[in-house]
């Protein structure tokens, strides 16, 4: 650790962490944080990618119309803003577009809006962000003399597709090293093959295009999908926020306004808990379209108003998700024969399709059991699964198939269809099967703390210098902090929250606990936290924030 105190000039608490993260030697700490595209594997590597840039090309010599088939949550929905980007800019042609409504069509390709598309004179479809498992349906697309191109990161069926060219680092047959990638992240690597190919190409007379243009929405696209902070994708979410920092494009600016953050101090967090979640709530209460627009507009008057709409439906999914949370903990708390059920299915005739996969994570946080959300829609329920630990809900599922019209998933969460009278049958086979697959309960995840400090000692540098470990997110978790006997004021924010006014070292700082507000009595005294240190922007003004994780009365030691 002194190596990289005296060789890189780190404070002690980053070399500390970069030293539990396995970066021991000052190389390996300088190659992390320079995480680097020149690293980045040969995109050539990654199956059918030459035929799937032949194809394209081809098609933009022959002015064949040419339709990406997006999907509605934000890896969707940047992809299919990243791709339709690059071919307005390079080629001065702008591709049709087409993402399924959630609520009428669901997810992936179907066979209504193939055939819509293949009568309007589409001749090569592109899917992104889906398809890796469409098999009937891209076989109906060939039916229909379609080529399609699969763009797509989720796991692959057995048989595979019979696509034109399959895009995916989960095929058996494909050899890019790098299996993290988020759709938009294999988005990204056909531009730059496209690139490649139009060095040589006669037909081509303008500049070569700059596939790093993008890499703001590849970042989003990547981050909000939960992708992990390593490899590639660190390098792609480095690249992202800088550039979003420096130059952000028109429909990303209103989105910062109106999401109150600035671009001087995006991070990658931003990206995932205010710029994300306001595009998926178009994709969750309505429709897609409006992100995708807001995201490729330029227009300023024009994308100001698409984000003022979208906020005003993150704040509807928002009051419609805190709704449901409250009747679903109420309908459990209330009844019974829910006491001792191995999992609990909830369902509700008001309830929003498009909330529940949301409002079943906090079941299953609260009771620690399998959750299945399922919300009326006529003569049918539709709903979402999470799982804890020791249940694969999706092997559960299989014993309850013929009880399902529809259904899919994998370990920890799932989505279904089934006809409401079969709704008690469903209750009792899942109980079963849940007892059925039932592994050993590894129980709730412990709280990991990377380090100690006194919260008198922290200083604005070591906070900068921390940064400098980022981008934090799946796979490169934020740095926690513990420090004891903080002594500070506390009040409550919208009657649920908990914000402690306090010092670290000459600095006065808020510590913000989400959803801890039952603790404020707690802060008479003196309470121990652990948290995450940050330095917030807000209109020129810089603040130290420590999120907090967690909170406790002090067991003594003063900060």
């Amino acid at each position: 650790m002194s190596d990289l105190v005296d060789t890189l000039g780190l404070p002690s608490i980053v070399a500390r962490l970069a030293v539990q993260r396995g970066l021991g030697t000052p190389e390996d700490v300088t190659a992390f944080m320079q995480a680097s595209l020149g690293d980045m594997p040969d995109p050539a590597t990654m199956a059918d990618i030459d035929r799937a840039a032949d194809r394209l090309l081809a098609a933009v010599q022959a002015g064949e119309k040419i339709t990406i088939y997006g999907d509605y949550d934000v890896d969707g929905v940047t992809s299919t803003a990243v791709l339709w980007l690059f071919f307005r800019d390079t080629f001065g042609i702008e591709l049709d577009t087409y993402i399924p409504h959630r609520l009428r069509e669901g997810y992936g390709l179907n066979r209504d809006a193939i055939d819509h598309l293949a009568d309007g004179g589409t001749q090569v479809l592109v899917t992104v962000d889906n398809g890796s498992s469409a098999v009937d349906e891209i076989a109906h697309a060939r039916a229909r003399g379609l080529d399609v191109i699969i763009v797509d990161h989720h796991q692959v069926s057995d048989p595979e597709p019979a696509a034109y060219a399959h895009l995916n680092p989960h095929r058996r047959t494909c050899g890019f090293p790098d299996r993290d990638l988020a759709a938009v992240g294999v988005a990204f690597l056909v531009l730059v093959q496209i690139r490649r190919k139009l060095r040589g190409a006669t037909f081509f007379q303008g500049p070569l295009p700059r596939p790093d243009h993008y890499l703001d929405l590849v970042a989003l696209g990547t981050v909000a999908d939960v992708a992990p902070l390593r490899g590639l994708n660190r390098a792609i979410v480095r690249y992202g926020v800088n550039r979003i920092r420096s130059v952000p494009r028109t429909g990303v600016q209103a989105l910062m306004d109106v999401s109150r953050c600035t671009a001087e101090s995006l991070t990658a967090r931003d990206l995932g808990f205010r710029l994300g979640p306001r595009i998926n709530a178009a994709g969750r209460l309505d429709d897609a379209t409006r992100g995708l627009r807001l995201l490729i507009g330029e227009e300023r008057s024009v994308v100001r108003e698409l984000a003022e709409q979208v906020e005003v439906q993150n704040q509807e999914r928002r009051q419609i998700q805190q709704r449901m949370i409250e009747e679903a903990l109420a309908m459990v708390s209330e009844d019974t024969l829910l006491a001792d059920a191995p999992a609990l299915v909830l369902a509700g005739d008001d309830w929003h399709p498009g909330v529940v996969g949301i409002v079943a994570s906090r079941v299953v946080e609260t009771f620690h059991r399998p959750a299945i959300l399922l919300a009326r829609d006529g003569n049918i329920y539709k709903g979402s699964a999470r799982s804890t630990g020791d249940v694969n809900i999706k092997a559960a599922l299989d014993g309850c198939a013929h009880l399902l019209m529809r259904y899919g998933g994998h370990v920890a969460a799932a989505g279904m269809t089934l006809r409401v009278d079969a709704l008690d049958a469903f209750r009792t086979a899942l109980a079963a099967e849940v007892e059925r697959v039932r592994g050993p309960d590894p129980g709730p995840p412990p709280l990991e703390i990377d380090g100690e400090v006194t919260l008198g000692s922290l200083r604005w540098a070591d906070v900068e210098a921390l940064e400098q470990l980022g981008p934090f997110g799946q796979g490169n978790p934020a740095p926690k902090l513990l420090s004891r006997g903080v002594l500070g004021k506390g009040r409550l924010l919208k009657g649920e929250h908990l914000k402690i006014f306090s010092r670290a070292g000459d600095s006065a700082c808020e510590a913000l606990a989400w959803n801890m507000g039952d603790c404020l009595s707690w802060c008479e005294g003196p309470v121990d936290l652990v948290y995450t240190p940050i330095i917030e922007s807000w209109r020129g003004r810089k603040r130290l924030v420590l999120k907090v994780a967690d909170i406790r009365p002090s067991t003594g030691g003063p900060s």
